[in-house]
Parts: C-alpha cells; sequence; structure tokens
C-alpha cells in the first residue's frame, strides 16, 4: 500500500520540499530534537537553567513527560501536514521520532494510549491523527495499544490562553475501557501547556490506573509556539 501511494501521490519531504521521501535525511538531521538529559523531567521542555521556566507552578496529573522535539520546522510542518493536510503517512515519520526519544523510556508492560482528537477535529478531518501516531509507534516498539480514552466537545485549545486551556480541557475525556498491563504512556502530537495530558491523565486515574506518563512528538515552549498547531 505504501509503495501505490507513493508511486500515484509521489510524496515530498515536510522540511524541504524534496520530492520522493517525507523526510530527507538532511531535514532528518536538523530536526531540533530535545536531549533528555538536559530537559525537565516533569513536562519535557529543555531547561536553561535551575528549574524549568515552562512549568513552573503547574501540577499535572501524569508523573514524567518526555518530547521528542521542539515545536520548530521541520516537525511542526510535518505536524501540520498530518492533522489539517491529511497525510497521514506523516504518522510513521513522527512515531519513529518518537521511538527514537522514548529509547530506554518505554518499559516492558507499558501500554501506550492515544490522547484522542476532539469529535469535531475527527468529523473534520476524517481520522484521528493521534491514533495513527500511536498505532504506528507501537508497530515500531511492540508495546500495545489501548484506545480507552474518549473525547468530549470543548472550545478549540488553539484559541485559548494558558489558564483558559486548563479549565477548558479539566473533565474533558471519558474512559471507555480497561487498561491492563503496567504503566500507562500517553502519546499526543503536541504539549504545549500540558493542559490535555493532564486531563487525560486524571481521567485515567480515576478509574484506577496507577502511574501515568506522557509522551509527545513536540514540545511547544514558550519562546517559538507556532499557533497553528498549538494543542
Amino acid at each position: 500500500m505504501r509503495a501505490f501511494l507513493d508511486l500515484v501521490f509521489p510524496p515530498r519531504c515536510a522540511g524541504c520540499d524534496l520530492p520522493g521521501t517525507l523526510l530527507c535525511d538532511r531535514c532528518r538531521a536538523a530536526v531540533p530534537r530535545i536531549d533528555p538529559a538536559s530537559a525537565c523531567s516533569r513536562c519535557g521542555a529543555p531547561v536553561t537553567g535551575v528549574s524549568c521556566a515552562e512549568c513552573a507552578g503547574r501540577t499535572f496529573a501524569f508523573r514524567a513527560a518526555r518530547s521528542a522535539a521542539l515545536l520548530e520546522p521541520p516537525v511542526s510542518r510535518a505536524i501540520v501536514v498530518l492533522k489539517d493536510g491529511g497525510e497521514r503517512r506523516y504518522a510513521a515519520v513522527l512515531a519513529s521520532l518518537l521511538a527514537e526519544a522514548a529509547d530506554g523510556w518505554l518499559g516492558q508492560g507499558d501500554v501506550l494510549v492515544p490522547v484522542p482528537a476532539s469529535p469535531a477535529a475527527r468529523r473534520r478531518r476524517g481520522f484521528d491523527h493521534a491514533l495513527d501516531v500511536t498505532r504506528a509507534l507501537g508497530t515500531l516498539t511492540g508495546m500495545p495499544v489501548a484506545e480507552v480514552l474518549r473525547s468530549k466537545v470543548t472550545a478549540d485549545q488553539r484559541t485559548l490562553g494558558r489558564e483558559q486551556r486548563a479549565a477548558n480541557r479539566a473533565g474533558s475525556f471519558d474512559v471507555t475501557g480497561e487498561v491492563t498491563g503496567g504503566r500507562v504512556v500517553l502519546v499526543d502530537d503536541v504539549f504545549t501547556t500540558g493542559a490535555t495530558l493532564d486531563a487525560a491523565a486524571r481521567a485515567l486515574i480515576g478509574v484506577g490506573s496507577p502511574t501515568i506518563r506522557a509522551l509527545s512528538v513536540a514540545r511547544a515552549c514558550s519562546r517559538a509556539t507556532p499557533a497553528e498547531v498549538r494543542a
């Protein structure tokens, strides 16, 4: 199927528009990766001082977070092309970045749980981008995927500020199934304020999930946050 799609709809690099590839070697090397050794373990943002300015004063229901890269090109464009351009082949590209970032962080018994898109976004796109990425990550890592969260109707997060995002997302997920296994790892495309991942974690804690961590493709920091892909 992938070969057929490449033939009928030739891919182009998300970074430089080079034909024949979704992300060329040069642009992959240029991905602004976040080094886990120098990142905040709570929110996944790069730490430039003694404490993390991105999550200072915040409380999260998940115990730890990790992000593969900063929300900057070519990653930011790949996310937009996947979500709003319907180019679902990018799910595997983003999952590969996640797999690299989570090497040694994911463990035996972990269960990957995608953070679902809102009902309106899913109807608009015709698919759930986070589910696509999570399934691709499960294939790469051999980790099981549990689709147990359902998103309720909320306002578009892209139009809201930090505090408004938290209020908007509070109680915005239902748990529709049982997670069997060890630790839950929530998977999403972008971590901005953490409001969405926090709400998802609280829903799972409410039904007895003991340990929850968060894994995202990109970390949007206050110094550089493309508005069109905030989540």
